[in-house]
């Protein structure tokens, strides 16, 4: 009865896992990146964006100089003027010339 009882038991574990969906470890890292906008005179703001690699807008209009992110990612911005900036992990890095950025493109590590 005892191995019974514990071959049933494995059993429904074996089924029980099997039964888990896959994930791909790509998508085990999917997260939203906390980017922060910093504009002069203290001016800024805050986004949470996917880190799958699809676009996103930016709606804010503040003149930004510089974009920190809190890391486990590789972003790039796009301002109004046509500036490229990217930012890999946690860092802080200068948007040159300041202008409004009005999208940008996550993937996580």
């Amino acid at each position: 009865m005892k191995a019974f009882t514990i071959s049933t038991a494995l059993a429904l574990l074996t089924s029980l896992v099997s039964a888990a969906p896959a994930t791909t470890p790509h998508e085990a890292r999917q997260f939203q990146a906390q980017i922060t906008f910093i504009g002069a005179a203290d001016g800024v703001f805050f986004q949470s964006v996917p880190t799958d690699g699809s676009v996103f807008s930016i709606t804010n209009p503040l003149s930004v100089s510089m974009i920190r992110s809190a890391g486990g990612a590789t972003c790039t911005f796009n301002g109004i003027d046509g500036s490229s900036t990217t930012v890999v992990g946690a860092q802080t890095v200068d948007v040159g010339p300041p202008q409004t950025q009005i999208s940008g493109s996550c993937r996580a590590f």
